[in-house]
């Protein structure tokens, strides 16, 4: 007989990664040798690379070089503008995402490279809290991520192999190269915000009522007396981490989940309105547009047009181009 007692609950961080739809891509991994240097900053995407032989120098506007060597994993939060490359000095443009043929097998550096990506805004809470880069070292090796070993052997063998379903493997598995970054986040003190909101048991417990029960009336003294805090203690540790006051964060999490629905669903407005909290569709309405500065049917709009916008620049971009006879 099953026993929900025996069940693994999710905890604050598998919840918010799971409900921000974190997307994870691995697009290319090629050796490189003499001169070289990659650039996939600028797609508003969370670039990431993993060294797994050789090294490579990361360029960053206003800041030094940094060397990063086989067995690092390195991630930009902020998509900021940065080069990879092989010598400590800055590379000469054309040589930036134009490899050479290595016909010598030494003195090759092997790159992993990958993109990040979190449908939802929520996410921003979380990637604000992190540096410019944020850089694993010796990440086989690191106290902190045990068991990232085997996770970086797994993909090397799925990227050797070409078996069925090879991506869906290498997103999953790309996922758990994150969750192993923010763990090592945590633990050296890179993140004092909202990540160690995520993670600290009791803040934490907290964000996860919210997140899974934010259609509840919560109140200050509800979320405190539940997680065994004192109300005053409560009050200003949540601040601390996540930057705003319970009630305030309960309606900001309510106006993501709404966003959602209208966005993915066909629900109605009442509906949508019942499933986040609210009494009635009028309140509701009120709400969401003090928050947001649209109303639900203003978005729902927005969200259609996009939508038809984009199915519509796919099929024109399949079509065979138009004949010159």
């Amino acid at each position: 007989m099953h026993d929900p007692n025996n069940d693994i609950k999710d905890d604050a961080l598998t919840h918010f990664l799971t409900r921000t739809h974190l997307q994870a891509r691995i697009f290319m991994h090629r050796s490189y040798c003499e001169e070289w240097a990659i650039d996939i900053a600028g797609t508003g995407q969370i670039p990431f690379y993993l060294v797994d032989n050789g090294q490579a120098w990361v360029h960053m506007d206003g800041t030094e070089p940094r060397l990063i060597q086989a067995g690092d994993l390195v991630m930009f939060p902020h998509d900021s503008h940065h080069v990879l490359a092989n010598s400590r000095k800055p590379q000469n443009r054309e040589n930036i995402n134009q490899p050479k043929d290595c016909i010598k097998q030494e003195s090759l550096t092997s790159v992993l490279c990958g993109f990040y990506e979190f449908e939802s805004d929520a996410a921003q809470l979380l990637l604000n809290d992190m540096p410019d880069i944020v850089l694993l070292t010796d990440a086989r090796n690191n106290p902190t991520t045990d068991g990232i070993a085997h996770v970086i052997d797994t993909i090397l063998i799925e990227l050797k192999n070409n078996n069925p379903g090879r991506n869906i493997a290498l997103r999953d598995l790309a996922r758990l190269l994150l969750l192993h970054l923010l763990r090592n986040c945590y633990s050296a003190n890179l993140s004092q915000g909202y990540l160690k909101a995520l993670i600290t048991p009791q803040i934490g417990h907290a964000l996860q009522l919210i997140h899974t029960r934010f259609n509840e009336e919560w109140t200050l003294e509800d979320l405190a007396r539940t997680i065994g805090m004192s109300r005053t203690a409560f009050a200003q540790k949540f601040h601390e981490y996540v930057g705003m006051p319970p009630v305030k964060y309960l309606t900001s999490w309510r106006m993501q989940e709404a966003t959602n629905l209208l966005k993915n669903t066909t629900l109605n407005i009442e509906k949508i309105a019942g499933k986040c909290g609210y009494q009635s569709a009028a309140s509701f309405r009120k709400a969401y547009k003090s928050f947001t500065g649209n109303t639900p049917r203003q978005l729902r709009n927005k969200s259609r047009d996009s939508f038809i916008s984009r199915a519509r620049r796919r099929i024109l971009s399949s079509e065979d181009p138009p004949s010159n006879q």
